[in-house]
């Protein structure tokens, strides 16, 4: 039995393999005498039906079953020791003869497969002369005075005035439907909490502005709020339970100001800089201010991370282009994906291609820096997804482990953690060698640079390589 390999075109092979046989015969005889031990058939006793009329009967589907071994082992052996590189799995040939096994007529067999071979890459532009401008957002005394306001109101004081409102308080409304002018008798009742600054009507809002604790004022509850749907309004406003959803209620409402909640900054003194800032941190409103520009400088620092990762990746797949093998990638796709119409392989080649190439670059990053990942990376990962998946609510240790001897038993949530700590690595290791210039923007550039790689990771489908700084918490200038 032979292998011979022509090689074609664009990484593209086509491996010839040669069956005589000598190779299957002694094979088939073994499966015919197994058979007709066990044979059991009309006119003959157990394990004694002629072999010819077994051979007549099943010769040929036993043979076609011999061969396929003995391709499956042959090939697999020969790629193996030769030590090919190959992309996706190898495809029969088009130029393939067929064959019918019949028995009679059985002599040597050829098989034509066609491989993608993966191409050589020689890697460049991880090295201190490639040089990226990272975003670094220039923070001002706006930002420094929101966030530290922001601070000042977390750690605040709740009170509760009974006049002169203002759009930052926290209204507790309790609210009975109408009927015309008038209250409705048994008419629908509810209670729910508003922001003033959140009234849709501006002329409404400043009305309110000027009333007392326990004044009334009226309004069609389904425009009370910008923007809100008739679903939010009956589950948040009307607190209607699930099963009364469709429940017919009047649109217009008077309201009681029964309750005004407030939070009165916390002073800047001794107390407050503690709890914001730890004990001993900070210890005047300079020392606040400054130590604030760190913090927004440092969140938006792990954002610039996240687009120096897609700047990376457009920069080496531009100087790291290799031939793939497109035409034999193609036909593997449509072989191996059922449902693949034409057209759309036509539209995602392109992107598969790119996703290809830069899993070659990462490859060979790998490879030159012996990157390894170790197990307890891969449950960290793992931890961190699970804490996410709790959000605020706190997690046991015995919850944590369970969930993560879970994940690690499922092979595919292993893989995507290991992908996820292997990609990570990738990332520290080109911004660990390359040369970082920071270039200073306003925040308006940065949240357009933003958008942009939003809209560019979209595009790409680049699902495969999300890295998990994309994944930080909002920060308090994201706060409504």
């Amino acid at each position: 039995m032979s292998v011979i390999r022509t090689d074609k075109n664009n990484n593209e092979a086509t491996l010839a393999l040669n069956i005589v046989k000598s190779d299957y015969e002694p094979k088939l005889s073994e499966e015919l005498k197994k058979y007709q031990q066990k044979a059991q058939m009309k006119g003959f006793r157990k394990g004694k039906v002629p072999k010819s009329v077994i051979r007549k009967m099943y010769g040929k589907a036993m043979l076609a079953d011999v061969i396929n071994a003995l391709i499956q082992e042959k090939l697999g052996g020969y790629i193996e020791s030769e030590k090919l590189d190959l992309l996706g799995q190898p495809l029969p040939s088009k130029e393939q003869k067929i064959y019918d096994f019949n028995l009679d007529n059985s002599g040597d067999f050829t098989f034509l497969f066609d491989v993608g071979l993966s191409p050589v890459l020689e890697l460049t532009g991880v090295a201190a002369e490639t040089v990226f401008k990272r975003p670094k957002v220039e923070v001002t005394h706006e930002m420094i005075d929101k966030d530290l306001q922001a601070a000042r109101k977390r750690y605040g004081q709740e009170v509760h005035p009974e006049k002169d409102f203002r759009d930052d308080d926290r209204l507790l409304l309790n609210a009975k439907e109408l009927e015309g002018d008038v209250l409705k008798n048994d008419g629908f009742e509810t209670s729910f909490q508003i922001l003033i600054s959140n009234i849709a009507d501006q002329s409404l809002r400043d009305q309110v502005k000027k009333m007392l604790k326990e004044d009334t004022f009226r309004f069609n509850i389904y425009e009370l709020e910008p923007d809100r749907s008739e679903d939010y309004v009956k589950k948040y406003l009307l607190n209607l339970a699930k099963e009364d959803m469709d429940r017919e209620t009047g649109q217009m409402f008077e309201a009681t100001i029964s309750e005004v909640n407030r939070i009165d900054p916390a002073e800047l003194n001794e107390a407050f800089f503690g709890q914001a800032f730890g004990e001993g941190a900070v210890s005047s409103e300079d020392e606040a201010r400054a130590k604030v520009k760190e913090q927004i400088e440092a969140f938006y620092d792990r954002q610039a991370e996240a687009l120096m990762f897609r700047d990376f990746q457009e920069k080496l797949l531009e100087i790291n282009q290799v031939t793939l093998p497109d035409e034999f990638l193609k036909r593997w796709l449509v072989a191996s994906n059922d449902n693949l119409q034409e057209k759309q392989l036509t539209h995602e080649y392109p992107d598969f291609s790119r996703n290809l190439n830069w899993t070659l670059i990462e490859r060979k990053i790998k490879d030159k820096f012996e990157l390894k990942v170790e197990m307890d990376e891969v449950k960290e990962v793992m931890r961190n997804q699970i804490r996410q998946y709790f959000g605020n609510y706190p997690v046991t240790n015995e919850i944590l482990d369970s969930s993560v001897d879970r994940m690690m038993a499922d092979q595919e949530q292993f893989n995507r953690a290991y992908a996820e700590c292997m990609s990570d690595k990738v990332f520290e290791t080109i911004r660990d060698n390359v040369t970082l210039q920071d270039d200073p923007v306003s925040l308006e550039e940065f949240q357009e640079l933003v958008k942009e790689a939003q809209a560019a990771k979209q595009h790409h489908h680049d699902h495969d390589h999300d890295h998990h700084h994309d994944h930080d918490h909002d920060h308090d200038h994201e706060e409504e």
